[in-house]
Parts: structure tokens; C-alpha cells; sequence
């Protein structure tokens, strides 16, 4: 992790294309952001794109923008290519990106020239590329996700970015951060964290890595007493004891096949409870936030036997 954050001055020297792999949650769009930020180009446009979440036949006019008539109902747009010109494009979870996408994008690597959808003037920009995976760039490549070519030209430059189960040390700085970060959420004015909860913390596999991290202690910040000025580890011990519970089941599922109505099932359930623990067990506050109907939420709570001390009237 030492070495990957060094590095971090190496690669903003220059603006050659960066590649950052690591699981998810790790931070890769904040190392991305912190090699811009240590870069030339700090006070041009940062714009960060995950490719995952947008639709495939969406992407590429996001991307490259669109010219008025270039499809029903087309306007004119700018396309993120544009917004970043003299700053940096991160590029998230490229492997989601179609791969006749990623050919295209091969000419912007090359000479800093695109056309807009529905357009055949030239258009010239410099930007500098960050492109991240959650999965290794040969696999990705293996699986025909990432074309070779591409892969090639996007990384010049690589960091790996190691999941946070391999640097159990660095979970007390983390931890603090989010508790200082989420003081002001809850207006809370929480100053230490229990060697207990700490050494609990440090034992956990984490396969979410820091986000999931931040979910846990958030979840003590808005449970802990407004008088305490300590998290404990009975302020988290709900919600850590059903993440055990679930990486037990998910060990449990690598040697036992399961149908995928009863994974979404017990998604949907631990989803609930999750959901449920967060708001003390307030039906209504847990319905809006999950985005269904209170009559849906009282019914599955009752068809996957959730737990009734969770429940408020």
C-alpha cells in the first residue's frame, strides 16, 4: 500500500494513460483522484465515469457526445471526451464497456481525435486517461471483456490497489476517518474507539473492503448514544454479527449449489434486516428507504421470518 501511494507522485509527473486495479471498494476512484490532484492538470476538469452503470447503448454518446439528428430525437451534447479536455477521464470498471466501444476509443489514445455520434467533424482534445478493474486485466481479457490492444495502451502506468483484509493495520486510521466523517452526519461527538471493537474489526475479511468498513460504522455512529464519546463494539455487534453470519453462508455456498431464486432470496433478506437494524426497526423509515410499499416490507419481513425484536410498531 506504501509502494502504491508513492507511486501516485510517479504517474502524475507525466500523462501517460493509467491503469488501477483492485477489488471493490478498495478506493480506486480515490487514488484517481489523488493522481490528478498531484498532477498539471489539478486545475482542469476531473470527470469520472463507472461504465458499468449506464446502459451500453447509452455509453458511447455519453462518452463521445452527440450531434443534433444524430438519432431520433438527438440534441446536441457535449460528451464527457469534451468536458475533460486538458484534465483527466476516469474511466471505472472499463471491462463493462462493449468492447466495439473500447476500438473506438483506441483513436483518442493515439492522436487526442473523436467525432460526435451523427457527426464527421474532427474534434481535438487532450486528456489524460485513468481507466480502473475489479477484476485482474487478464482475466478481464481472458473472458473477452477488455480487448488486448486496449489493455496495452491503457496501461502504460499500473497500481494495484491491495484489498484492506491484507493490511489489517490500516483499519484503525479508516475507522476514524469514517467516525470523524459521520460525527457531523449524526451529530454525535464521538473521540475514542474500544481496543475491542478495533480488534473485532481487524479479525473480519471485509470483502467489501472500505466501503463496506464505512457501512459498519456508520451503522454504530447512528446507534451509539448521543452522550458517549466512545463506539463500542455492542454499538456495531447487530450489524457485524449478521455480516459474519453472511460470509459463513457465502463459505457455505461455494461447496453447496444453490438455485438463483434462493440467492435473491436471501439477498433480499439480509437486505431487510440490514435495512431494518439501520432505522431501530421503524417499518415505515426502513419501506423508504428500500423503495417499496410498506404493505411489501411487512409481508417479507414475515415471509423470511426476519426477526421480531427488529420491529417497531
Amino acid at each position: 500500500m506504501i509502494a502504491a501511494c508513492d507511486y501516485i507522485d510517479v504517474v502524475a509527473s507525466c500523462s501517460l494513460p493509467v491503469m488501477i486495479y483492485g477489488e471493490t471498494g478498495t478506493g480506486k476512484e480515490v487514488f484517481a483522484q489523488a493522481i490528478h490532484n498531484a498532477s498539471s492538470r489539478k486545475d482542469h476538469p476531473f470527470v469520472a465515469q463507472n461504465c458499468a452503470a449506464i446502459p451500453e447503448t447509452l455509453l458511447e454518446s455519453i462518452i463521445f457526445g452527440t450531434s443534433k439528428g444524430a438519432f431520433t430525437g438527438a440534441m446536441e451534447n457535449t460528451g464527457l471526451l469534451e468536458l475533460a479536455d486538458g484534465g483527466t477521464l476516469f474511466l471505472d470498471e472499463i471491462n463493462s464497456m462493449p468492447v466495439t466501444l473500447q476500438s473506438k476509443l483506441l483513436r483518442v489514445l493515439q492522436d487526442g481525435h473523436f467525432c460526435k455520434l451523427g457527426s464527421h467533424k474532427d474534434i481535438s482534445v487532450d486528456v489524460r486517461f485513468i481507466t480502473a478493474l475489479n477484476t485482474p486485466p487478464l482475466d478481464a481479457i481472458k473472458k473477452g471483456q477488455l480487448r488486448k490492444d486496449i489493455y496495452y495502451r491503457l496501461s502504460m502506468m499500473s497500481i494495484s490497489i491491495p484489498p484492506i483484509r491484507e493490511r489489517p493495520k490500516d483499519i484503525p486510521a479508516f475507522a476514524k476517518m469514517y467516525v470523524q466523517k459521520h460525527n457531523f452526519t449524526f451529530h454525535k461527538q464521538i473521540e475514542f474507539i474500544s481496543n475491542e471493537l478495533i480488534e473485532k474489526l481487524q479479525k473480519y475479511s471485509w470483502p467489501g473492503n472500505v466501503r463496506e468498513l464505512e457501512q459498519v460504522i456508520v451503522y454504530g455512529m447512528s446507534s451509539v448514544s448521543s452522550s458517549s464519546h466512545v463506539l463500542e463494539y455492542h454499538d456495531i455487534e447487530a450489524k457485524f454479527e449478521r455480516l459474519l453470519q453472511q460470509q459463513c453462508q457465502s463459505d457455505t455456498r461455494q461447496t453447496n449449489a444453490e438455485t438463483l431464486r434462493e440467492a435473491v432470496a436471501e439477498y433480499e433478506r439480509s437486505m431487510i434486516a440490514d435495512t431494518l437494524g439501520l432505522t431501530s426497526g421503524n417499518l415505515s423509515k426502513a419501506a423508504k428507504i428500500l423503495d417499496i410499499p410498506r404493505q411489501t416490507l411487512q409481508r417479507k419481513v414475515k415471509q423470511y421470518n426476519i426477526d421480531s425484536c427488529f420491529l417497531l410498531d
